[in-house]
């Protein structure tokens, strides 16, 4: 079934600059594009999760539930990647956190058994879009970092926070093996 004009628009645009016309056609034969309505739970906190997900169109929100329920935080907007770290774990794991449409949303989607036949059939398609997801979840470690950085500034240097997450953060980039 030939892609929607968002779907094509998607594959053409900036998370994928860098993919040719044969591996732009090779993903588009292993992406399966769906609609869903605003307030739709794409991803689920605690539940498995065996796709890649692409927002094409629409907004959705990252929940997380605590002990005052479903908290949004963070937004979600088309162009977007979402579920790469469930997706990409060598062992299953749940994700985290939940997903949930804002807007009606336009979506394309990648199963594992569609992604190990993109990786046989077309390993360059298969390259791009991991450099694609690794790029937006560089940007969204950059975000994180900033914001913690930003909160953890508002504490005095001395501060045991402080200190604690200055070490954190440098054992961070220099140990190669902190998990």
């Amino acid at each position: 079934m030939p892609l929607s004009a968002a779907a094509q628009r998607f594959l053409a645009g900036p998370l994928l600059s860098e993919v040719d016309d044969a591996a732009r056609l090779a993903l588009s034969r292993v992406l399966t594009e769906e609609n869903a309505p605003a307030e739709t739970v794409l991803i689920a906190e605690g539940k498995s999760n065996d796709r890649l997900w692409f927002l094409i169109d629409g907004t959705a929100a990252i929940i997380r539930r605590d002990h005052d329920g479903d908290q949004p935080i963070a937004r979600i907007e088309a162009p977007g990647i979402f579920g790469a770290t469930s997706f990409f774990r060598s062992a299953p794991t749940p994700p985290t956190v939940s997903i949930r449409a804002t807007s009606d949303v336009a979506l394309l989607t990648l199963d594992h058994a569609a992604h190990d036949h993109l990786r046989k059939e077309s390993p360059r398609a298969a390259e791009a879009l991991a450099l694609a997801t690794v790029r937006v979840l560089a940007e969204r470690f950059d975000i994180l970092d900033q914001r913690l950085s930003e909160y953890m500034a508002s504490y005095n240097a001395d501060h045991p926070r402080s200190s604690e997450w200055a070490g954190f953060r440098a054992r961070l980039f220099e140990e190669p093996n902190i998990i």
